[in-house]
């Protein structure tokens, strides 16, 4: 069949197939050295690297945290997140293998057996016709008919010769796909690592926030005590006493408060172990203090390492590959069909090469009337690959801007750290300073627990930042981009 696009007919179609046949079966190869945003890439970061050694693929042990090593374990034998990510590569792989089977020979083979009776009579024919009833049996009712067997074995061959690259472009675009979505789950399961780090560090702090309130409760309920013994002998007012009660209760509603939010990340962090959120996992007690190295290096390196962005440079390759594709779909196709076999009434003689029946030939098919499809499917391929470009680019901006941002908020945790450690050590030494005026009748009891409180706060507040800092340097190994791990 012969089919007719109006546009390939108003546009030239002589000068249109000489393009074509120039232009067919190439794909503009997509770098990113190319792309404008890869003329802007500065030759080092606007804030300082922190010192670093080389980085490993195993970066969580850097911290030193045997029970972190465990989570790990549970995180890679039991996630039901990984464990998606596991199906949808190899879905992936499956529709890649499926694309790239249109380019190859189709061979098949089938077997068939027939067996048909024809009732002669409506055509009018008697028995007398066949002398006697040759080849024919007759009934009671004189009515003639007829049976037949037939059986066939055939083999059939079937290829489209791809002259003008289109079948090539279409495997090299499912290739480039699978690519894509191989570094998008390779991405997507080190977010997951750092995701399960950041949450585990949480279960620590968490936990390390409800010992303060356990510690906190502990400390007002003695200086509590304290004062109800001294009001007792008739040594203080009531004012006081009542001070330190409302304390205590203070005390002991914070501490059910970091109870609940304990139990919370826990069961949280259970959740994406894929354990039973019981609350019962045990976690460390100490939030770390080496931190896993960050590689030195240009930013331009950052684009080589990160996963996303090679995904988005495959997706741009991919679009490259179907735009030259749809330019080929202008031209037209053959195909080599063949098929082998043998034919025979009898069963017995399927094997026989007396009965054996063979074709072959060329289909030839052009396109010469589409309704215009070919050009659209064209002009789309063809947007889909600016897009693409586009993306890439925002892809790089936006890495960029993540480093940029972590590198900042590291130099800013870094000092609001030691602001906080300065204001805990102060805060402390402020607390001791105003129980031995209270004591020696200098001061009132407001002074003490004012000062009581800032040290537990601050004390609160460096937790809060030493997992800030945590969390900041985990930003920072997503953003470069951590280990990909590609699976041919």
């Amino acid at each position: 069949m012969i089919i007719v696009d109006p546009t390939t007919i108003i546009c030239k179609p002589n000068i249109l197939l000489i393009i074509s046949l120039l232009i067919s079966g190439c794909a503009e190869n997509i770098s990113i050295k190319e792309n404008p945003i890869g003329n802007s890439i500065p030759k080092s970061w606007s804030s300082p690297l922190p010192e670093t050694g080389n980085y490993t693929g195993q970066w969580w042990t850097v911290f030193q945290d045997s029970t972190l090593t465990r989570v790990f374990d549970d995180f890679l034998e039991n996630s039901p997140d990984l464990k998606a990510i596991a199906s949808r590569l190899e879905m992936s792989r499956q529709i890649a293998r499926i694309t790239a089977a249109g380019s190859l020979p189709s061979i098949g083979m089938g077997i068939n057996g027939a067996n048909r009776k024809q009732n002669l009579s409506a055509f009018g024919l008697s028995e007398d016709f066949f002398s006697g009833g040759q080849g024919g049996e007759s009934d009671d009712n004189d009515v003639t008919s007829f049976e037949t067997e037939n059986y066939g074995l055939n083999l059939s061959f079937q290829w489209e010769l791809d002259l003008w690259g289109r079948l090539f472009n279409q495997r090299r675009a499912a290739i480039e796909d699978l690519r894509s979505t191989e570094y998008d789950l390779a991405y997507l399961k080190f977010s997951l690592q750092v995701q399960i780090v950041k949450a585990y560090y949480q279960a620590v702090e968490s936990q390390k926030q409800f010992q303060l309130a356990q510690e906190t409760l502990s400390s007002v309920s003695e200086l509590a005590d304290m004062v109800a013994s001294r009001y007792e002998k008739g040594l203080l007012s009531s004012l006081d006493l009542r001070l330190t009660q409302s304390s205590v209760s203070s005390a002991k509603a914070q501490l059910e408060n970091r109870h609940q939010v304990y139990l919370l990340v826990v069961r949280n962090l259970e959740a994406l172990l894929g354990k039973y959120p019981d609350g019962d996992y045990l976690v460390n007690t100490v939030l770390p203090k080496n931190l896993p190295a960050i590689p030195p290096g240009m930013p331009a390196d950052v684009i080589k390492r990160r996963p996303d962005v090679q995904s988005a440079l495959a997706r741009a390759q991919a679009a490259s590959y179907r735009s030259a594709e749809a330019v080929s779909s202008f031209l037209p196709g053959f195909v080599l069909t063949s098929s082998s076999g043998t034919s025979s009434s009898d069963l017995s003689d399927l094997l026989n090469d007396d009965y054996q029946v063979w074709s072959g030939g060329l289909n030839i098919s052009a396109p010469v009337f589409q309704g215009g499809r070919l050009a659209a499917n064209l002009k789309m391929n063809q947007a889909s690959l600016k897009l693409a470009e586009i993306m890439l680019m925002q892809t790089i901006i936006n890495a960029f801007a993540e480093i940029e941002q972590a590198l900042f908020t590291e130099e800013s945790n870094k000092k609001q750290l030691i602001a906080f450690q300065t204001s805990a050590e102060q805060a402390e030494a402020a607390y001791s300073l105003s129980r031995e005026r209270y004591d020696s009748g200098l001061v009132g009891l407001i002074s003490v627990l004012d000062s009581q409180q800032r040290w537990f706060q601050a004390r609160s507040q460096v937790l809060t930042a030493q997992r800030a800092k945590v969390n900041t340097r985990l930003n920072l190994i997503l953003a470069l981009g951590g280990e990909i791990q590609q699976t041919s």
